[in-house]
């Protein structure tokens, strides 16, 4: 009796151990690929923008922490596994409505997805400016993950630095709202169709300047030395239109914008955020005008629907 009993203890013991374990598995908070943005981002207050913004660039503008609002979490939009990123041929349509709407169709998921890895890297970031701000420590791979994360997306400071890194940080690490994305894709790509978006997946313009990096354009300035950027499918080419609005520093004032919303309890809104995009292109704000035209004409067939913050 007394050893049925010592193996009933034993056994109750272990159930009791291993009910503990998962529980606190259970319990632990997500990490790294284990983040859910949505219900991260929103929840968590944001270092107020002080007088010295950005880099210690901006002397107008002072956010307090009453405009940030908590809210439920936001819903999530739905991030399918397999997204298909080889350029269609758009030059096969003949109605300009179908081109559109095929265009959006192919690359709204695309966008979607490269949008949602960065909101995770964000997710990251709240989470240890959380930590931060209520005084506890954060382990030397945590540290070295951030700093890592400030070099990516050209951030001008570290994490001694305290709360002006984590506020750098939460500037330039965001989404981009799908309808500015679209729509850039769409005009500097002729809607898919044009040389460079075919023949090396190129949706957004971009350069290269390393001989071999691109392709050279037929019209390149003699004495120029730029190449038009290849990439291997649609993903890298979104990939890196996201990181360079959200690390180049002539883009600034399309993160100040953003961080702004954020700030407000809004959503980014791709209306107010292409006001920054003076710098696109050599026209200057006769390309912002333009953007926006194109936003405004073409919301029917976009398929999406963001949250207006125009004013």
């Amino acid at each position: 009796m007394d050893r049925k009993m010592k193996l009933l203890f034993i056994l109750t013991l272990v159930m009791s151990l291993a009910a503990s374990g998962f529980l606190q598995a259970c319990q632990r908070k997500p990490e790294d690929g284990d983040l859910r943005p949505e219900e991260v981002i929103g929840q968590v207050s944001l270092p107020d923008l002080d007088k010295a913004g950005e880099n210690g660039a901006d002397q107008n503008h002072k956010e307090t922490s009453a405009r940030q609002t908590r809210k439920a979490p936001i819903r999530a939009a739905s991030i399918p596994d397999d997204v298909d990123t080889q350029l269609p041929d758009f030059t096969k349509y003949k109605d300009v409505e179908e081109k559109k709407k095929a265009f959006f169709d192919f690359l709204r998921p695309i966008v979607r997805k490269e949008n949602h890895e960065v909101l995770k890297q964000r997710a990251y970031i709240l989470l240890k400016w959380q930590r931060f701000a209520r005084g506890q420590e954060l382990s030397e791979k945590e540290i070295q993950r951030l700093n890592a994360l400030a070099e990516k997306y050209r951030v001008n400071a570290a994490y001694d630095q305290g709360e002006v890194f984590f506020r750098n940080m939460l500037i330039h690490v965001d989404k981009i709202p799908a309808s500015l994305a679209l729509i850039q894709a769409a005009k500097e790509s002729g809607w898919g169709t044009s040389y460079f978006a075919r023949e090396g997946n190129n949706l957004f313009g971009h350069w290269c300047f390393k001989k071999g990096c691109g392709i050279i354009p037929r019209q390149r300035p003699e004495g120029a030395s730029y190449e038009v950027r290849t990439f291997d499918d649609v993903a890298a080419s979104v990939r890196a239109y996201i990181r360079n609005l959200n690390s180049h520093p002539a883009y600034r004032k399309v993160r100040m914008e953003r961080y702004r919303m954020r700030l407000a309890g809004k959503q980014p809104d791709a209306h107010l955020m292409a006001g920054g995009l003076e710098h696109y292109s050599g026209i200057g704000m006769k390309y912002v005008e333009t953007v926006r035209e194109m936003i405004q004409g073409n919301e029917k067939f976009m398929g999406i629907h963001e949250p207006a913050a125009r004013s």
